[in-house]
């Protein structure tokens, strides 16, 4: 390998060292397993994330798919656009 080589995998190793150790050497996790409300059926309560999420957000959330769509039809179209005067792959 060369030098450059080995100093990015080092960096990236020494980042994904670090990253881990933040992630579980100071975070006190329980030691029972907690419930996350995703959705309530009964709405009754505005718990759940989905409710909240849908709810308050929903045109939102809904220009977002509608965009993220449209980015991801002009992706494949641009990635299998021909490139004039291009030779080989």
């Amino acid at each position: 390998m060369r030098f450059r080589e080995f100093s990015a995998v080092l960096a990236v190793g020494a980042l994904f060292a670090v990253m881990a150790f933040s992630f579980l050497g100071t975070a006190s996790w329980p030691q029972s397993p907690t419930s996350i409300p995703v959705y309530d059926p009964n709405a009754t309560s505005g718990r759940g994330i989905a409710n909240e999420m849908f709810d308050a957000y929903a045109v939102a959330i809904i220009l977002i798919g509608i965009l993220l769509g449209a980015a991801m039809i002009g992706g494949v179209y641009l990635a299998k656009m021909d490139e004039p005067g291009k030779v080989g792959p």
